[in-house]
């Protein structure tokens, strides 16, 4: 079974091609988790008449902690599947997407995570930057993407053990696709591969940036995320120890 953890609020103007792009990739055994953050757009309403006319979509009210973290945090803790996807609320995902992640999961290697190259688009769908890979210089690594992070949550996929670690995800951190592909790199293998499956879109509204921060906030982030990493690690270590032997295949 495979859950997509989506998260909205006040994204009805790209919503719909979204879910559809999503759906369009799902079997009937498959669910798509939507916690949504209040909207007051019109999302809901779109997304409850969607809950009503398929049975993948689970929809959800996020009534813990607002904000993106808080709201990813609610969706994946309601996921089911053994392999899930994050989604965003205004990209579009490439056909062929999920078989090509999930093969990548279940291949010989083991890994937990896997993360593809992505597409930027703007607000029509045009594509203003062929690779996300390129533009970020992504690579796996634990300490390349400590400090400079190239994880991107809406291009990724792992597998569910890595939940076990992982949440709840921690208000501190930077951002939640950091957290995983950290964790992720600390308890075995992660592949990025070169195929670009998503349309990453960046518009105005976006609250991720790939703009720099101040030096200040990025120290201040890297020592939020360092405790957050070393706590977790203390609490889990017995598990992240056995998650290391079964990506070694030990």
């Amino acid at each position: 079974m495979i859950s997509v953890a989506m998260i909205t609020y006040n994204g009805l103007a790209f919503l719909p091609a979204q879910v559809a792009s999503i759906l369009d990739q799902l079997s009937d055994q498959d669910e798509l988790v939507i916690s949504d953050d209040g909207s007051s757009d019109g999302t809901w309403a779109f997304l409850t008449d969607l809950a009503h006319q398929d049975p993948r979509v689970r929809l959800l009210r996020n009534e813990g902690r607002p904000g993106i973290i808080g709201n990813f945090d609610h969706a994946l803790q309601h996921c089911r599947g053994e392999i899930i996807f994050l989604s965003d609320q205004d990209d579009l995902w490439y056909p062929g997407k999920v078989t090509r992640l999930s093969e990548a999961l279940s291949g010989p290697q083991k890994p937990w995570l896997v993360q593809s190259d992505a597409e930027l688009i703007d607000a029509d769908g045009q594509v203003t930057a062929p690779s996300f890979y390129a533009l970020r210089h992504s690579r796996p690594g634990f300490w390349a993407n400590f400090w400079r992070n190239t994880y991107q949550g809406c291009t990724l996929a792992f597998r569910r053990e890595l939940l076990e670690i992982a949440l709840p995800l921690p208000a501190t951190v930077p951002m939640h696709d950091m957290w995983m592909g950290l964790l992720a790199e600390l308890s075995g293998q992660v592949r990025f591969i070169p195929d670009r499956l998503t349309g990453y879109r960046r518009h105005g509204d976006n609250q991720s940036a790939l703009t720099p921060r101040a030096l200040g906030q990025v120290l201040a982030w890297r020592i939020q995320l360092g405790l957050a990493l070393a706590g977790r690690c203390l609490v889990r270590l017995s598990t992240i120890q056995k998650l290391r032997r079964m990506s070694h295949g030990s």
